[in-house]
């Protein structure tokens, strides 16, 4: 008996090419949008509102409030001003909105969560016009329940809004290469190209190593030729490409010459010379089954296979215990997807994979062989993954009932339902898993945010403030026109203590000579100097006050006692207020 049509492989669906959302389509979408802004809120703010991980979210908060007043993209603390570790493509977006706001930084962990909502309506679209609503449903389910693209969504960090920058360039890769354009205009296909080197460009000079987006692009013009092959119109597509990239490359590069005194410096480099500079390992096959930082001991090469597969939680590393970018069983879906589109998908569809595994096999590769490791660096070449997910789990299905309606199949065909059954189990089972344990937990304030706003209202505006928390942080919260003197140069890597400030301590040890913001102690002495500086300052009847953030170690401690009792040898100390985070002391001249 001959096989029935309807258990042969099936091609690839193209979707119709409708840009507006049905009314169903648009339901889905916003119920997912909505899940997805619930776990967020429920997870909380508080590390957003923190800044948290230091020192990266603090110098983009500072980049961009900077950027909003007129400075650029740089640090400005202690009445100096310090260039960034970072490009300025982030705070660039950060910036905008600051500005928008008058300046206010306080949204910006919000910005995220806008940022990942509308990553989940284009990823949606996206899919949609590619291969149908079934498989732009499932993608975006996944995307939405990803434990990384969830926890990066609350924080002021370049990871979510990167991603968003990525699928926006896929999207005009689409629009470049569609029938459409192709009966176009030259000018609009130029266009076309033109801003999509655009985006390229500034997911660049968001994160240098997104240049390997290029990797995509040419991946994909060699697997899948441009449908308008004279060469005339290649070179056309290559220059308005290229010369879209270069545009945001090359404002970076002046501001690079600006701030670091040459286009080509490194802020890294600049703040940790040791590691980022000529003699730093910054690169090196070592890392690639070797020990990382931050506590990887398996080497890059396990980590990102095994995130890859959806199979991190066997290693234990920090992040949701099951997996952390998406699960197993949607890691297979994707595989599933792949080989049905390079076999039977549309060019568009083809085009779209090929770019976008290009990208992610270039961005992975290369973080193989850095110092760090962090599943957060590939989240912008994944969106493929979610992509391919999708798809593969919209076609297996259809392919798995019409093997169940067959009466006439085989043995083999039956077992490969039954696994694709087995799959979207363990798929439901894996996002409602995540789903729940988003949705118990209660979000927690800051107590270090509400305590320094309520001090932002209380302390006079021309008090000085000597304290352990970073003076950068400070200079954000409780605004710079107040002075700001740091207790030490120390970094025992608390919470809250100050990171930058002991960075420059060490280059000026080191040989520097740039400026420094003062401390009133060096190493375990009191600088006289500066103790001379406050006891003058109490003369001229400024207020001054003391903030010491409350001590993770017992070590550290230590060594805020000891501080404190020599500074009652020359001052006088009174309690003002104290809580779980800080306490608050003012000084007075000892007579």
């Amino acid at each position: 008996m001959s096989r029935a049509k309807s258990s042969k492989q099936p091609a690839v669906a193209e979707a119709h090419i409708s840009g507006a959302l049905s009314k169903f389509e648009a339901v889905i979408v916003g119920a997912i949008v909505l899940l997805f802004n619930v776990m967020v809120q429920c997870s909380g703010f508080r590390r957003g509102v923190e800044l948290m991980p230091w020192p990266d979210g603090l110098e983009y908060a500072a980049s961009a409030v900077n950027l909003a007043r007129g400075r650029g993209a740089v640090l400005h603390f202690g009445g100096y001003t310090y260039p960034s570790r970072y490009t300025a493509g982030y705070p660039l977006i950060l910036g905008f909105f600051c500005h928008s706001n008058n300046g206010h930084f306080l949204q910006l962990a919000f910005l995220s969560t806008i940022i990942a909502t509308v990553s989940i309506f284009s990823v949606f679209i996206l899919a949609r016009h590619l291969f149908g609503r079934a498989a732009a449903t499932i993608a975006v389910l996944v995307l939405a329940l990803s434990p990384v693209f969830i926890t990066y969504s609350s924080l002021v960090m370049s990871d979510v809004p990167t991603l968003f920058v990525t699928i926006c360039a896929a999207v005009m890769l689409v629009v470049a290469t569609s029938d459409y354009m192709n009966q176009s205009s030259s000018w609009m296909r130029m266009s076309a190209w033109l801003v999509f080197g655009l985006l390229a460009g500034f997911s660049t000079i968001i994160r240098p190593t997104n240049a390997t987006i290029l990797v995509g692009l040419a991946l994909c013009v060699v697997m899948v030729p441009l449908e308008k092959g004279e060469l005339s119109s290649l070179i056309k597509a290559g220059i308005a490409a290229a010369l879209g990239f270069a545009i945001p490359v090359a404002w970076q590069m002046h501001q690079n010459a600006i701030n670091l005194g040459s286009p080509f410096a490194s802020g890294y480099a600049w703040w940790v010379p040791e590691v980022y500079g000529a003699g730093g390992r910054t690169f090196s096959v070592a890392y690639l089954f070797g020990s990382t930082m931050p506590r990887n001991p398996h080497g890059n090469v396990i980590v990102y296979l095994t995130t890859l597969l959806g199979l991190d939680g066997m290693l234990g590393d920090r992040g949701d215990a099951r997996y952390f970018l998406y699960p197993f069983a949607a890691a297979m879906f994707a595989i599933v997807g792949f080989i049905a589109i390079f076999r039977a998908g549309t060019s568009p569809a083809r085009r779209l994979a090929w770019f976008g595994l290009g990208y992610l096999a270039a961005l992975t590769g290369l973080y193989c062989f850095y110092l760090f490791t962090d599943v957060a660096f590939i989240l912008p070449g994944a969106f493929v993954l979610f992509i391919g997910a999708g798809a593969g789990a919209a076609l297996a299905n259809r392919w798995m009932r019409d093997v169940l309606r067959n009466r006439n199949r085989r043995a083999g065909q039956l077992a490969a339902a039954g696994g694709v059954i087995v799959l979207d189990i363990l798929l439901v089972v894996s996002l409602a898993s995540e789903a729940a344990v988003r949705l118990s937990a209660r979000p927690e304030s800051s107590a270090m945010v509400e305590s320094l706003q309520s001090l932002d209202s209380s302390l006079p505006r021309d008090a000085t403030v000597v304290s352990n928390i970073s003076l950068q942080f400070l200079d954000l919260y409780l605004a710079e026109d107040r002075r700001y003197v740091g207790l030490n140069s120390l970094d025992p890597g608390e919470r809250f203590t100050d990171y930058h400030l002991h960075r420059l301590y060490e280059k000026r040890a080191a040989g520097w000579t740039g400026p420094v913001p003062p401390v009133a102690f060096v190493g375990d002495q009191m600088s006289p100097a500066e103790a001379d500086s406050l006891a003058s300052t109490l003369d001229a009847k400024t207020p001054v006050f003391l903030l010491i953030a409350a001590p993770e170690s017992q070590q550290y401690a230590d060594v805020l006692k000891s501080e404190l009792d020599a500074l009652q040898g020359r001052f006088v100390i009174e309690p003002v207020s104290q809580n779980e985070a800080v306490a608050v002391y003012r000084l007075s001249a000892r007579h």
